[in-house]
C-alpha cells in the first residue's frame, strides 16, 4: 500500500504496520526514530551543508566591510568633488560666455565703427587746435607773417631763427595730423569691406 508518507520516506516501508502504530505512540521517539531514516539523514547533511555555506558568506562579506566602507566613502568624497566642480563649471562658462560676447563679429564690427567716428573726431580736434594756437599768436583770426613786420619796426632775428620757429609747429601738426587720418582711414577700409562681407572670422 503506497501512501504518501511512504512516498516521502521509502525506507518506512520495510517496517511493520504494527511498530509504526507504536512508534506513533510515543513523539519522543518518532523523532529520534526519523531522524535514523537516510532521507532524514540526508535532509540534514544538506541544511547543515546551507549552513556552513551561509556561514563562509558571512565571514567573506565581513571581510569585505572595510572596504567596502571605504570605497563608499570615496564615492561621496568625488560625488561631492564632482558636484563642486560642476557648480565652478557653471560660473567659468557664464564667464567665458560674457567674455566671449566682446569678440563676437557683430560686437566688434559695433566697436569699429565706434572708433572710426571717435577717430574722425579726434583728427579734426587736432585740425582746429592747431587754428585756434595760429590765431591766438598774432591777436587776429590770420596766422602772422615773419617776413613782413610792421612798418617803423625792424626785426633783427636771423632768417634760420625765424624759419625754424614757424616751421616746427607746422611741421609737428603735420605729423600728427596725418598719422591720425591714417588710422582714420585705414578703419574706414576696414569698414567699408566688413559691411561688403569681405571679412570673415574663425572659430579657431
Amino acid at each position: 500500500m503506497s501512501t504518501p508518507l511512504l512516498q516521502q520516506f521509502p525506507s518506512l516501508s520495510t517496517y511493520p504496520d504494527a511498530f509504526l502504530k507504536d512508534l506513533l505512540s510515543d513523539p519522543a521517539l518518532v523523532e529520534a526514530f526519523l531522524f535514523t531514516l537516510p532521507e532524514v539523514q540526508a535532509l540534514a547533511a544538506e541544511v547543515e551543508q546551507l549552513g556552513k555555506e551561509n556561514e563562509e558568506l558571512a565571514r567573506q562579506n565581513l571581510a569585505l566591510e572595510d572596504g567596502l566602507v571605504a570605497l563608499r566613502d570615496a564615492t561621496e568624497q568625488a560625488y561631492a568633488h564632482a558636484e563642486g566642480m560642476k557648480r565652478q563649471w557653471a560660473d567659468i562658462d557664464k564667464a567665458q560666455t560674457n567674455l566671449y560676447s566682446k569678440f563676437r563679429p557683430s560686437f566688434l564690427h559695433l566697436r569699429l565703427k565706434h572708433s572710426l567716428t571717435a577717430q574722425d573726431e579726434a583728427s579734426e580736434k587736432i585740425a582746429a587746435a592747431f587754428i585756434e594756437s595760429g590765431a591766438s599768436g598774432n591777436g587776429s583770426g590770420a596766422v602772422s607773417r615773419v617776413d613782413s613786420p610792421a612798418p617803423g619796426a625792424s626785426d633783427e632775428r636771423p632768417a634760420s631763427v625765424l624759419d625754424r620757429s614757424t616751421s616746427r609747429p607746422l611741421d609737428d601738426f603735420v605729423t600728427e595730423f596725418k598719422a591720425a587720418r591714417k588710422t582714420y582711414h585705414k578703419r574706414a577700409i576696414w569698414a567699408e569691406r566688413w559691411s561688403r562681407g569681405e571679412v570673415a572670422w574663425r572659430d579657431d
